[in-house]
């Protein structure tokens, strides 16, 4: 090795090392809570003084790796050889089938850390891990990218791909999920799978090919969603080799054989697919096994297929159409500078703004076109035999090497080749490219299509494609573009584009960067003058260069520093310590049931099992857990807790299976839940037809003798989260369909003294503004509260056809101040009116909520805005701020009595 390769070589160390401490850098933020005020900061910590973790998923990868440090497999025991997690989904828990390649790396970090560093617990480890690996994607994305064009572009691509969005949204610090492992394996997977299409000796191709399944097999088992770039990857295998028999790509003539398809079945790249995919099949069912091989084609099709579009399973409702991930996103965000910024509001801001999304498709389509034209290329005849260029002009060894070890757009006419095999071989590889981008771009914007969760995957072909761009675009301009026009031109259209997301930061900022660019850019270009004889490239266009790559990477760094600066951990201390009091005064056999969102912190905080969790939505659980809470009947609330908890969902599998009809099966159930068991099974036998036996079963699931204690948790973040439970506990099994309905609260409260009045905006929404007004006399008893619609703009009221308008009259007002219900009352006959005005007033400042009159007598308004007045059936035995632990106390029940 020469010393100009090795410098190659060592400059590329360099480059990964920096870019490896500016995305780190980046991320380490976020462990500092810097958007939480200080006073209030600490609230935001356990009791280690670490914040709690960003996302409820991070609770339940932390708990399965402490289960495996403390007692070497996940889950609370093992039944039949499987590991078993009796956390979750009440009463049976469930098998754990899951990948534990999270745990596997968190582990191996934690023996690390406290061999060689010092005392760390699992948590603190776990808190980093997802920070550390994400940053190690920095390597492939880099090594793959620079394959494709030279170090400008490789910098370029990697930035866009370890700052994307959505991934770095998943990857700071305490967000501690398997997303962390997402690029690394895609990206050496599908490298490596092309290495191994491109070299031309067998041995390297089976070695090309063995990382390339050795990395898919890992992420196999650290992501579920692996099986994505297997179906990518054995689309574009058929693509390509479609693509050879069209353009001829081979490494003989089509001629010397008697049919095309006898040539073709002879050319290497048939050979190094099927090599691949034979490798493939055996390293994979290492891995997952070999049903769990066969069965790919089908996985990839239900991956593509979650859910958004899909409103029904089973009869229920599908209840991943709550979840924001699975909901069809938007192209922009809201804004007219919304499109020259990376963030998570919509596709383009997703894969780092429209200046990627239009130089990707630049690249996409020159790949393209250029395979055409190389189609019926001709090689000249005083071409084919190499002839050696100029001194000056003659590369260095270590260029040559990496120009033969890169891809790139080449600027030479296509005719213009050293030899046939240079044809043959750039022939080949910008079909290869065409029909990898192609496919890539393709099937990512179709699986873009089926939630906001795929953005990510949108990410790489466009990054690397973009690197492509930078690559063309950098020799370009040293080599082609002499007028100083058009490269002050560039400084003011870079300038303009890298300072744009900076503005997001600070305007101040931006406008010097601004100024900075093309004041630079304007000294390098006119006032530096060059020797035009010299065969070195003029320093302007190294400034005219980076200001381009500047351009290109300025709103995913502006986007990263922006998520990690406003991180809120996903829960404080009063729902954490709500948990700890049910971890030391409740039974171990008690069940924690509440929406499905905070389900994994319930598991690990309380150490109980939970109704459902993040893992465990299902529509059943989904339907009666909004019915629970939808429903004005406490008696139907607590029948509902009562059969889940203690038998699960035995008593839905029955009565379906004797009636047939899901519809059928809920109305039974809610019929007979608030009945004595003995009522319970006269009413199934004389009303709904059931036999005596059949009805003995249902009534046994139904009305459990010793039903299991249950704890309901009542919380404000449920207020927002009300028009999903209560869409699913009103859902019409007939027409398969529900509708929302919701609770208005208000961001903040209004102070509002005796004898005066105030007003608080409850919505704001397309030039409307929905206010609550409240007004107070100077006696006792006289506050009272109503809402007007006014135009956001100037706050006059709204009037339709000369009416006043609002749609969110109330017909109902209720007042509560200082803890005393003071009003609850009809207002009188309101046109239209469907809300109920919950107003809450304590030492003068009051907090408005505007309820759906059909949440307005509910369990979950009766527990937690009117505090369980008036029923023993559920007791408040723990409180928080903005938390409400209920005890369910079955034997006030009419079944318990």
């Amino acid at each position: 090795m020469n010393r100009q390769t090795l410098m190659t070589i060592t400059k590329g160390v360099i480059i990964v090392l920096i870019l490896l401490a500016v995305v780190f850098a980046l991320r380490t933020p976020a462990a500092d809570l810097n958007v939480i005020p200080n006073e209030i900061k600490g609230d935001y910590h356990d009791a280690s003084g670490l914040p709690y973790f960003s996302e409820m998923d991070s609770y339940y990868n932390l708990r399965l790796t402490e289960d495996y440090i403390d007692h070497g497999y996940v889950g609370d025991k093992i039944v039949d050889g499987k590991e078993v997690d009796m956390h979750r989904y009440a009463p049976d828990g469930n098998n754990i089938s899951y990948e534990l390649g999270i745990v596997y790396v968190t582990s191996f970090f934690y023996d690390m850390a406290n061999q060689y560093l010092g005392d760390y617990s699992v948590r603190e480890i776990a808190f980093w891990t997802g920070a550390i690996i994400a940053s190690l994607a920095v390597i492939p994305a880099f090594i793959f990218s620079r394959r494709l064009t030279n170090d400008y572009g490789a910098i370029v691509a990697t930035l866009i791909i370890v700052l994307a969005p959505n991934y770095f949204a998943h990857t700071f610090p305490g967000f501690f999920d398997t997303d962390m492992f997402y690029y690394i394996f895609s990206l050496l997977f599908i490298f490596f799978f092309v290495e191994s299409i491109r070299a031309k000796n067998i041995i390297l191709k089976v070695i090309f090919a063995l990382i390339s399944i050795i990395s898919i097999g890992l992420f196999s088992i650290s992501w579920t969603g692996y099986i994505f770039y297997v179906g990518l990857m054995g689309i574009f295998s058929i693509v390509y080799l479609i693509a050879c028999y069209f353009f001829n790509i081979g490494d003989d003539d089509v001629q010397e054989y008697s049919n095309k398809f006898q040539w073709f079945i002879h050319q290497k790249d048939l050979v190094s697919i099927i090599l691949i995919g034979v490798i493939g099949f055996i390293g994979l069912a290492l891995f997952q096994g070999v049903g769990g091989v066969t069965g790919i084609f089908g996985r990839v099709m239900g991956l593509l297929s979650l859910q958004s579009a899909s409103t029904v399973v089973g009869g229920f409702p599908n209840v991943l159409i709550s979840v924001a991930e699975m909901q069809m996103p938007a192209m922009l965000g809201e804004g007219m500078i919304s499109a020259f910024l990376a963030n998570t509001n919509g596709v383009v801001n997703g894969i780092g703004g429209i200046t990627i999304l239009f130089t990707g498709l630049i690249v996409l389509y020159l790949l393209i076109s250029r395979a055409f034209k190389l189609r019926n290329v001709k090689v000249k005849s005083d071409d084919l035999t190499y002839k050696k260029p100029h001194k000056s002009k003659r590369l260095s060894s270590a260029k040559k090497l990496d120009d033969k070890r890169k891809f790139k757009l080449s600027l030479n006419d296509l005719n213009d080749f050293g030899s046939v095999d240079e044809m043959i071989n750039t022939k080949r590889l910008t079909v290869l490219y065409a029909s990898l981008f192609l496919v890539w771009t393709l099937i990512t914007i179709l699986a873009v299509s089926r939630g906001s969760r795929f953005i990510t995957t949108l990410v790489l072909p466009f990054a690397l494609m973009t690197g492509i761009f930078v690559g063309y675009a950098t020799d370009y301009i040293k080599n082609k573009l002499d007028s100083d026009k058009w490269l002050m031109f560039l400084v003011f259209l870079t300038g303009f584009l890298t300072a744009i997301p900076l503005t997001q930061i600070n305007n101040t900022y931006g406008i010097l960067l601004f100024l900075v660019i093309v004041v630079v850019g304007a000294i390098a270009i006119y006032a530096i003058k060059s020797n035009s004889a010299s065969t070195k490239v003029p320093f302007k266009k190294y400034v005219v260069v980076v200001a381009l790559v500047l351009a290109l990477v300025s709103p995913s760094i502006c986007g990263a520093y922006i998520t990690s600066e406003n991180v809120i951990p996903g829960t404080s201390d009063p729902m954490w310590n709500s948990m700890e009091w049910i971890n030391e005064h409740t039974s171990n056999d008690t069940v924690i049931t509440s929406w499905w969102d905070f389900g994994y912190l319930f598991e690990i905080a309380a150490d109980r099992q939970v109704t459902f969790d993040g893992g465990s939505q299902t529509g059943s659980r989904a339907f009666w857990l909004g019915q629970a809470m939808t429903t004005d009947n406490l008696e139907l609330s607590a029948g509902i807790f009562r059969m889940l908890d203690t038998s699960g969902e035995r008593a839905v599998d029955a009565l379906i299976n004797y009636t047939g009809d899901t519809g059928k099966t809920t109305k039974i159930l809610i019929d007979i839940l608030p009945m004595t068991k003995q009522n319970a099974q006269k009413t199934l036998i004389d009303k709904y037809d059931l036999s005596t036996d059949q009805a003995k079963e249902i009534v046994g699931y139904t009305h459990p003798s010793k039903p299991r204690p249950v704890i309901f948790v009542a919380s404000s973040d449920m207020l927002q989260k009300a028009g999903w439970w209560s869409y699913f506990g009103a859902w019409d099994f007939k027409n398969q369909s529900s509708e929302n309905y919701n609770y208005y609260v208000p961001t903040e409260q209004v102070k509002v003294e005796s004898g005066s009045s105030g007003k608080l905006s409850l919505i704001v929404d397309g030039g409307m503004t929905v206010n609550a007004v409240i007004t107070r006399g100077t006696g006792n008893n006289t506050t009272s509260a109503y809402t007007e619609a006014v135009y956001t703009h100037n706050g006059s009221q709204i009037y339709v056809n000369k009416t006043v308008y609002n749609p969110l009259n109330i017909s109902n007002l209720i007042v509560v101040e200082d803890g005393y219900l003071m009003k609850n009352e009809s207002v009188g006959n309101v046109k239209d009116a469907n809300y109920t005005l919950f107003l809450m007033g304590e030492k003068n400042k009051y907090t408005p909520i505007l309820i759906s009159n059909k949440l307005a007598n509910s369990m979950f308004t009766k527990l937690y805005l009117l505090g369980g007045a008036g029923q023993d059936i559920f007791t408040n035995v723990h409180t928080e701020e903005g938390v409400m632990l209920w005890q369910v106390n079955f034997n006030n029940t009419v079944a318990g009595k």
